[in-house]
């Protein structure tokens, strides 16, 4: 009995024995695992330059390094190579394709003299001027201060010689013409503080225009017709005339036997009043001698029985009353007189057709081509209403809609007349509208009614080189649409645009409760 209780015993202390080295290699194999999972410092930095985080911001690091060397570099070799780009949304500093094109024609050595202090350069004038030598060999700058220079310009020109102005000779021929600074400034007055503004910038027409008039032999003259009550042409028609080197002179029809020799052009604009017989037989003579002429009507003016006799002559009748458009793409916002007629395809309007250019012709006649015209004359449309257009034949109705005694259109607003007799050529383009050349259209850059009056101009001179570079505005410019057009983008703005966007959310809202 005692030899098995101590047996028992001894089994016990086996089994706590056992029990107590498989708690020590237990706590051993705790301790040796501990230690494993308690990296040192430098175990740490090392494994942060092997994670995922490092190797993405070294990445990023090394691509930001590359990229800047390489601007680094490219801004070395521009500025080395003096490579400009004009990134202006008008591209006001770069020179348009008609002086480029203009340019590379001249064969004559010119110099263009740039007479600015020293310091006091314009930028704008600077690198527009900088840019003609880049376009032509026989063009070159040359910057001449007028205070340590003062007599350098009365050697060409008599003109006093401002700052900033421009002298452009032709060392060739000895043509000069100088371009004074204030001229390739366009500005307004503004009639609440008194103080004038700029409105545009000018120096590329300017001196464009000054390298056609040194190097060409084609100086047109017009002649304006006074004496019937005709409008003036206004600031900016003889500014844009100027510049495409025409000079503009007045003609008194009533106290001259005949229309000068040197005239290349006559203007009648507008007449109130009739013209005597006499006169109607001098403009007659002038053209069968292959003369030209450009002619404005008034509808206002009433019957002139002699002045629509000329015109009559030429196969062109002026429709009695004022043109109304039916058609909402023919007329601006909602005035049915201020017409947006078709351009028609001609050497006159091809440059207006190409630009998709809007010509605006307020409180126009309609004008007819004559069935009884003579076979020698050659009439061709220019500007054209649509079929919806009628003439209101009483013009001191208030009521635009169509009313009994109305004259059904279509009708032309704009036409060019030739005549080809016994190896002469007279050209005649007469338009139905006084106010197609006013000053509130034709100094609004977005209608081509300026461009309109200046091609016409060139047309019937001959002016092979249209050099008519318009000024860079400075003001705002605004969208002109036809009504037809306000009304597609209303309805597409107020109504079409919402209706998408709550349609879309609506989509989104239902594919989600679905989900």
């Amino acid at each position: 009995m005692s030899e098995q209780k101590e047996n028992n015993n001894n089994v016990e202390d086996n089994v706590t024995e056992q029990n107590l080295a498989a708690d020590n290699n237990a706590a051993e194999t705790d301790n040796a695992a501990a230690g494993s999972k308690a990296p040192g410092v430098a175990d740490k930095i090392k494994a942060s330059f092997s994670s995922r985080k490092f190797r993405g911001g070294a990445y990023a690091t090394v691509v930001s390094a590359v990229v800047i060397v390489i601007v680094i570099i490219l801004n070395v070799i521009i500025s080395q190579l003096d490579l400009k780009v004009d990134v202006t949304k008008d591209s006001k500093y770069s020179l348009t394709s008609v002086t480029k094109d203009y340019a590379k024609k001249i064969k004559d050595d010119i110099t263009i003299y740039y007479l600015v202090q020293t310091g006091q350069e314009n930028k704008t004038t600077k690198q527009i001027i900088e840019n003609y030598p880049e376009i032509s060999k026989h063009i070159k700058v040359e910057y001449k201060d007028p205070v340590l220079y003062p007599n350098f310009a009365k050697k060409y020109v008599d003109d006093k010689v401002t700052n900033n102005s421009v002298l452009v000779v032709n060392n060739s021929n000895n043509r000069v013409k100088y371009v004074d600074s204030s001229s390739m400034v366009v500005t307004q007055m503004d009639y609440q503080t008194y103080q004038p503004y700029q409105t545009g910038i000018d120096v590329e027409g300017q001196v464009t225009s000054a390298l056609q008039y040194v190097t060409t032999d084609n100086l047109p003259i017009m002649y304006t017709v006074t004496g019937h009550g005709e409008t003036e042409l206004s600031s900016t028609l003889t500014s844009a005339l100027g510049k495409i080197n025409v000079t503009s002179k007045s003609l008194n029809t009533l106290t001259t036997e005949k229309v000068p020799d040197d005239c290349s052009v006559l203007l009648i604009n507008t007449p109130q009043k009739d013209f005597s017989a006499d006169e109607v037989t001098m403009v007659k003579n002038y053209l069968s001698k292959g003369g030209h002429a450009i002619i404005y009507t008034n509808y206002l003016a009433g019957s002139l029985d002699n002045f629509s006799s000329l015109l009559n002559y030429y196969g062109v009748s002026v429709v009695p009353g004022f043109v109304v458009e039916g058609s909402r793409d023919h007329y601006m916002g909602q005035y049915v007189t201020d017409l947006i007629p078709s351009i028609e395809s001609h050497d006159i309007t091809s440059s207006l057709k190409a630009a998709g250019s809007y010509i605006i012709a307020p409180q126009s006649s309609g004008l007819k081509t004559l069935d009884s015209a003579r076979s020698t004359i050659e009439t061709t449309p220019l500007l054209t209403t649509s079929d919806e257009a009628y003439s209101k034949t009483d013009v001191n109705s208030s009521n635009a809609a169509k009313e009994k005694g109305d004259i059904d259109g279509p009708f032309n607003l704009g036409e060019a007349i030739t005549e080809k007799y016994n190896d002469t050529e007279a050209k005649l383009v007469v338009y139905g509208s006084s106010l197609l050349i006013d000053e509130g259209t034709v100094s609004v850059n977005s209608f081509g009614n300026l461009d309109l009056f200046l091609n016409t101009v060139n047309f019937v001179t001959d002016k092979k080189d249209t050099l008519a570079v318009r000024t860079v505005s400075t003001e705002p410019q605004y969208l002109n649409v036809t009504a037809a057009k306000a009304n597609l983008w209303s309805i597409l703005i107020v109504v079409v645009l919402p209706v998408l966007v709550l349609a879309s959310g609506g989509y989104v809202v239902l594919r989600r409760r679905k989900k």
